[in-house]
């Protein structure tokens, strides 16, 4: 039988399932699509085992076809037909392409029996939540998850429910960002998970491909958590472990108190990085009455550069170090004019937090945490 479909909607679809498929695998079944159709509905199917991910498109055809055929294959093939009409077509193993403006090709398939079923939810905490609001408050939080897989739950993102509140938090030791919205949730007791960040990229650039308005409908259970919309649904296993108590690295006496233009001091910390150390990314903050300097001395290649900006400040000189990438990413990351800097010591923990020219526009509580750096005495 034969199934017709748009190329654009069949190259979307799998734009959205591909980064699921793992690049190498003991299971070789898992390096397909599973790719099948019933009653006008196309669905792309991948999984790497602990994520899977369901993508839908319409299309037109009598009767149904399953099967399994090689993803970067297939979709290095979609992405190269020309825009139109595109027929699919399987006769046993052998999956079938052909466009209406003259291309065609076969690809051997698999046994669709073969690939590996998606997770059922059962019981659970269900809500829903639009996709924007969802994905601010990724953004805010998951820049610090730790890069490396050994650190157990500090690669996930914890996810925090409350009845009246909602938020996540992540942290790897070096930087922290969390945030949180007010909203109504059907849970007594607060609910905390970590999910990977696999997991949240991943529902990040699935809704915002089409700049998506559209509402998230979601269940955490003990073990998995599911994100369903119109076009998908993702099922994903929850991180083991206990996530740290991140609320004790807040540091709650901060006298020194600075208020600046964040586009400004992004900028400076910006530029003098460039000179900084590869390795430690060190730039040096010094904070005056109402001035910032920013400096980098780097031995090593014979090169140093300073920029001043003015802040609001009043007190003794207060020097610190920080890792200048971390510095600006969150920065970068917080989209108000003014952001506030409360520090104490040379080796306490720096808190950012962004100022609101009217409390109006504040859409959540938003919290940063970068740790200083060791000040060498050549910088």
């Amino acid at each position: 039988m034969s199934i017709n479909v748009q190329k654009k909607d069949l190259l979307e679809a799998m734009q959205k399932a591909y980064p699921i498929v793992p690049s190498k695998s003991s299971l070789m079944i898992l390096c397909n699509f599973r790719i099948s159709y019933a009653d006008s509905i196309l669905e792309i199917l991948a999984t790497d085992v602990d994520h899977s991910l369901r993508v839908t498109v319409g299309a037109s055809g009598d009767g149904e076809i399953d099967i399994a055929v090689n993803a970067k294959k297939i979709f290095d093939v979609v992405r190269e037909l020309p825009e139109g009409l595109v027929t699919v077509d399987v006769d046993g193993m052998v999956l079938m392409i052909e466009s209406e403006k003259g291309f065609s090709c076969k690809i051997s398939g698999a046994d669709p029996s073969d690939f590996p079923g998606v997770p059922s939810m059962e019981g659970g905490v269900g809500f829903s939540v639009d996709a924007p609001t969802l994905r601010d408050i990724i953004r805010k939080s998951s820049f610090a998850v730790a890069k490396d897989e050994s650190r157990g739950s500090l690669s996930g993102v914890l996810w925090e429910l409350r009845s009246d509140k909602m938020g996540m938090v992540s942290t790897d030791g070096h930087r922290l960002g969390c945030s949180f919205i007010d909203i109504n949730l059907p849970v007594g007791e607060s609910v905390s998970r970590i999910i990977s960040q696999k997991s949240v990229s991943t529902l990040v650039r699935i809704t915002d491909s089409d700049d998506t308005e559209e509402v998230l409908k979601i269940v955490i259970g003990e073990k998995y958590i599911s994100f369903g919309a119109p076009s998908f649904t993702m099922v994903s296993k929850l991180v083991d472990g206990q996530y740290p108590e991140y609320g004790k690295v807040i540091p709650k006496n901060n006298p020194r108190i600075v208020v600046a233009d964040r586009v400004s001091m992004f900028d400076a910390a910006r530029r003098v990085s460039v000179m900084s150390n590869a390795k430690t990314n060190l730039i040096k903050l010094i904070f005056r009455n109402g001035e910032m300097e920013a400096t980098v001395i780097n031995k090593e290649i014979g090169g140093e550069a300073r920029e001043s900006v003015g802040v609001e400040y009043e007190g003794d000189e207060h020097i610190v170090g920080f890792n200048g990438k971390y510095f600006t990413e969150i920065l970068d990351i917080m989209k108000t004019e003014k952001v506030r800097l409360e520090m104490n010591t040379q080796i306490s923990a720096c808190v950012i937090y962004p100022v609101y020219a009217d409390e109006k526009d504040k859409v959540s509580e938003d919290l940063f945490l970068i740790m200083p750096l060791r000040i060498l005495d050549e910088i």
